[in-house]
């Protein structure tokens, strides 16, 4: 060990004890603080959820919190943090969820269930002898599945009389589109090599395929045996008592109440009284003004901390890019190769992380791309361990991107694999011919304009492009294969484009744990040899500042803000006129899952 190593180690070290001993001051004086104002301490924190929960906190601007009718968003992450600190707290007797017109997934349920285990694990280990344990209320003013999923995982749930109980079972209904577009005179072409491989069907079939139908119906029985489990394991009933009472349903409170499937009805302001204590109705505080009131305990640090990359969107070539509304197929917003290449290379760079957890939420995309990201995070992995959760959808190029991991975690609820590769274009001869918009084209080379909706691909040219998707489709098993250990001769019963919920990828060896994102921090703290005790912390990586061209950094900013129109302006020519591989960023081939089953 040299010199400068021996000096950079104690540096270190004496930094970590200066921060122990600021903690412990920080900690003595905030209880001191919680003491003088004691009896502003509520019985009950109580935690609204009425708008759309996201898994990881976005990366929002300090002043945010400070615009008039602004709300920061909710997500899995703030909630964690905010439970395990109520779960500290020696004198909170629990906690009262709300639900009010929250939008969350299936997937995101498990989760939320999953973190109100933690808190009652927490609350055991933290809670004097023979102190009661805390409780956790959910009263539902919504009662869809996604919802009862997380109240189940409560000790009582309560609602207002008036609200039904709406667990009525899961639906799947795609729209197929060919006939319209043939009466508008476009024609949409796709190049499949699987069956199952269902993500451009809606444009170019008038019905359901049977693979489709065979596709949602595993799905849907996926799914739905995990809401009947949920209600069985949080209920006391048996799966068929579950499964009657989801075909009689909506559900009236009073019938709810008979049927043992929630505990109390009640308006919100008859909460305190119906959590008495010693005959005095519980005081209620929203968490907002509990928080600086909470007890305080000093919390080890780790040396090094685990990273945290968040990839969501559809996935392109190019920079990552939002849009005010959704563009077809890809959605809101897009995740570019460049921008999280960059990303990934900074975290390599990063000496204060000992792993990385990425989260995967993307339907997939461009093939290049994902390749183009596959290669980066296999090149981070083999310096930094590197673990992958999926959310609510991993699945085509968005499973390609999660192979690198040494572990893959996701819910039961995860839609994932479709590996699988398709090619489409839209045809608009028909079209201009009907409104009388005359196109003279002049090119040089047999295949010029072929992405182009010229005109449909001739037999020479499908055959071409059949040989390059399968190529992808090839590259794309042979990542599986080497990446998840598989044997490569035995993969095409699970992939062809099929797609599975997490229980059943979990089963095809796709993943290897079910859970939240807790789990696959825990797996990346494991495989990186850090304490698995909560003492490691997690930085998000963003790509580094030095990615920006050589101008000064505001005039680049600038820059780019006056030229956010121009470039809407410029999706939408395109769009009117036909030029769909501008839309879909000049990708040829695409790992893309649409329409996939998203149970609320």
């Amino acid at each position: 060990m040299g010199w400068q190593t021996q000096i950079w180690q104690a540096m270190r070290a004496a930094g970590a004890a200066a921060e122990r001993a600021w903690q412990q001051v920080v900690c003595k004086l905030s209880n001191l603080r919680r003491r003088l104002f004691h009896s502003r301490l509520p019985d009950y924190a109580v935690i609204v959820l009425d708008h759309e929960i996201a898994e990881r906190s976005p990366d929002l601007p300090w002043w945010y919190a400070y615009i008039p009718s602004f709300k920061l968003p909710l997500s899995l992450e703030t909630l964690h943090d905010a439970l395990q600190r109520l779960a500290g707290d020696p004198d909170l007797k629990g906690v009262v969820l709300i639900f009010k017109g929250a939008t969350l997934s299936l997937a995101q349920a498990q989760s939320l269930s999953a973190l109100l285990a933690r808190f009652h694990h927490w609350d055991g280990q933290l809670r004097s002898p023979g102190a009661p344990a805390k409780q956790v209320i959910v009263h539902l003013e919504q009662t869809n599945a996604a919802a009862y999923v997380v109240a189940c995982a409560a000790d009582r749930i309560t609602l207002p009389p008036l609200v039904t109980w709406d667990v009525m079972g899961l639906r799947v209904a795609p729209t197929y589109w060919r006939e319209t577009l043939t009466r508008a005179g476009i024609e949409f072409e796709a190049i499949q090599i699987a069956p199952w491989k269902t993500a451009v069907d809606s444009l170019t079939r008038s019905s359901m395929s049977a693979a489709e139908r065979e596709q949602f119906s595993w799905l849907l029985d996926s799914l739905c045996d995990d809401i009947v489990s949920a209600v069985v394991q949080g209920r006391g009933l048996t799966p068929a008592q579950v499964s009657g009472l989801i075909d009689q349903a909506p559900l009236t409170a009073d019938a709810a109440l008979a049927a043992g499937l929630v505990d109390t009805i009640a308006y919100e302001d008859e909460l305190p009284a119906l959590l008495a204590v010693a005959g005095q109705p519980a005081k209620f505080k929203p968490y907002a003004q509990v928080r600086g009131l909470l007890w305080r305990r000093p919390r080890p640090r780790a040396a090094a901390g685990v990273g945290v990359l968040s990839l969501q969107g559809s996935i392109v070539v190019g920079e990552s890019r939002s849009f005010p509304l959704p563009l077809p197929l890809l959605g809101d917003h897009l995740l570019g190769s460049n921008t999280v290449e960059q990303a990934i290379r900074a975290a390599r760079k990063r000496s204060d992380l000992a792993a990385v957890v990425v989260h995967v939420d993307s339907g997939g995309g461009s093939a290049l791309a994902s390749d183009l990201i596959w290669r980066e995070l296999r090149l981070l992995d083999q310096e930094k361990p590197v673990v992958v959760y999926l959310g609510d959808v991993a699945a085509s190029g968005g499973y390609y991107i999660a192979v690198p991991g040494r572990k893959i975690v996701a819910q039961p609820a995860t839609l994932t694999g479709s590996i699988g590769v398709v090619i489409s274009k839209a045809v608009t001869q028909e079209l201009r011919a009907k409104i009388g918009a005359n196109r003279e084209i002049m090119r040089r080379g047999e295949n010029a304009g072929m992405l182009t909706d010229d005109q449909p691909w001739t037999e020479a040219q499908r055959a071409t492009l059949e040989g390059s998707i399968r190529h992808v489709y090839e590259r794309f098993k042979t990542v599986v294969a080497e990446g998840r250990n598989l044997p490569f001769a035995e993969l095409d019963p699970i992939c062809q484009g099929r797609v599975w919920t997490g229980k059943q990828a979990l089963g095809h060896g796709l993943v290897d744990a079910l859970g939240d994102f807790q789990v696959a921090l825990s797996l990346a703290c494991q495989a990186a040899g850090l304490p698995d005790d909560g003492s490691v912390e997690t930085h998000r990586i963003t790509p580094p500042h030095t990615w920006l061209p050589a101008d000064p950094a505001q005039g680049v900013q600038a820059l780019m803000r006056s030229a956010g129109r121009e470039e809407l302006n410029a999706w939408a020519r395109a769009l009117v006129q036909g030029d769909w591989p501008r839309l879909l960023g000049r990708e040829r081939i695409w790992l893309f899952a649409s329409d996939l089953p998203k149970i609320e």
